[in-house]
């Protein structure tokens, strides 16, 4: 199995080496929403499709497996499926009921080589065992009514640190004992819609969790507060996850419903304001950082790709390329709109340039607000029904 664990700002990730076309993990192995996978092109018919059920899962790609998970009647269902074919390996299915309310699990399957951990709308976390398919433990994290859902479900998927599967839960997390299942810490009230990041600061590990509350620094092993700065956001969403530097020393926070970013200064002890401002309101997409740029999607699921500086929060430009997710694979950006409609873009400062574009009629019938994934030569892409369709990344 694998452990994420930091050194000098780089995440790691130790006892195996994860190929460089895997992403085992939601927004990938670095949680950076990144693959050094190159994109050249994108093919324009299908490999293959198939239904998961309803959801805004993403998919996690790990030695040819693929794991996602959707919801039918009244079931999340944790599917492995070859990731070539599309072919089901096995499925996992834990009761939970669906809703009107954008049904499904928002949260993405992740996997340590060895099982497969994911976290259900009600606050279910369940590990799974990657070959079988067998469910070894689940912890309601809602089991103390002081700890509350949120008015669209859980959204956060499992950070996996330190031997914890850490979620945001609660108004500053709760981890739980990886292998056991067993809670480490966890704290009550309303947690929020991203998932924790960990990083690095001058050799020293800490834990980002975007809250309710605002921006919190963690000691990830206890729980315990470090740093807050406050960003509440009506209505109590902060979705997207925290932009952190390579260095640890900078962090940027973004928000949707005309809150916008924040650049944040953490000496290890605090965090200090350097800019804010509106030109990136990031409703829940994450955005992504080349070369000083912020490149990220601005509005609330109506909007636009746009890119700002990071040194001081200036609007480089603002695309007509429609609200919806990306990723970075190599040097381009892989962008998904809302109505199924693909982009191949090369990040740059001057001007938004798209390469190729694909439509893929089917997955317009229902929101693409999903993350699309780049792994060993495919680009894999969903809708809120359930249509997963797999493309080539030539």
């Amino acid at each position: 199995m694998f452990i994420r664990t930091i050194l000098s700002g780089t995440v790691l990730l130790a006892t195996f080496s994860v190929m460089a076309a895997d992403w085992p993990a939601w927004r990938g192995a670095k949680g950076d929403g990144i693959t050094t996978e190159a994109v050249n092109t994108l093919g324009d018919t299908p490999l293959w499709e198939t239904n998961v059920g309803s959801g805004f899962s993403a998919v996690s790609v790990y030695k040819g497996k693929l794991l996602t998970a959707g919801n039918k009647d009244d079931q999340d269902i944790i599917y492995c499926l070859d990731a070539a074919t599309g072919k089901e390996i096995w499925n996992c299915a834990l009761k939970c009921a669906a809703t009107k309310n954008f049904p499904g699990p928002r949260a993405t399957p992740v996997t340590d080589g060895g099982n497969v951990y994911m976290v259900s709308r009600n606050g279910d976390v369940s590990c799974v065992d990657l070959n079988s398919g067998k469910l070894k433990w689940s912890q309601s994290a809602l089991a103390d009514k002081e700890v509350k859902n949120l008015g669209w479900g859980i959204t956060s998927s499992v950070l996996l640190c330190d031997g914890m599967a850490v979620v945001n839960i609660g108004e500053k997390g709760m981890a739980f004992n990886a292998a056991t299942g067993e809670p480490v810490w966890k704290s009550k009230g309303e947690g929020n819609y991203s998932t924790p990041e960990v990083f690095s600061y001058e050799n020293k590990n800490y834990l980002a969790l975007f809250a309710t509350q605002g921006l919190l620094i963690l000691e990830p092993r206890t729980g315990n507060e470090i740093a807050l700065y406050p960003w509440p956001t009506k209505p109590n969403v902060n979705a997207a996850d925290p932009l952190i530097t390579a260095s640890g020393s900078r962090i940027l926070i973004s928000s949707g419903y005309n809150h916008g970013s924040a650049l944040l200064e953490f000496d290890g002890k605090s965090l200090k304001k350097v800019w804010e401002n509106k030109n990136l309101c990031s409703h829940f997409t994450s955005p992504i950082l080349i070369d000083d740029i912020v490149y990220g999607v601005s509005g609330n699921a109506k909007g636009n790709f746009c890119a700002i500086k990071l040194s001081d929060g200036s609007l480089c430009w603002k695309s007509k390329v429609k609200f919806g997710s990306f990723i970075q694979a190599g040097d381009k950006l892989v962008y998904i709109e809302d109505d199924g409609t693909l982009n191949l873009i090369k990040p740059s400062a001057e001007k938004c340039e798209v390469l190729k574009t694909a439509k893929i009629p089917k997955l317009g019938a229902a929101k693409c607000w999903t993350m699309p994934v780049v792994a060993d030569g495919r680009i894999y892409c969903r809708n809120a029904n359930g249509l997963l369709v797999c493309i080539a990344a030539q």
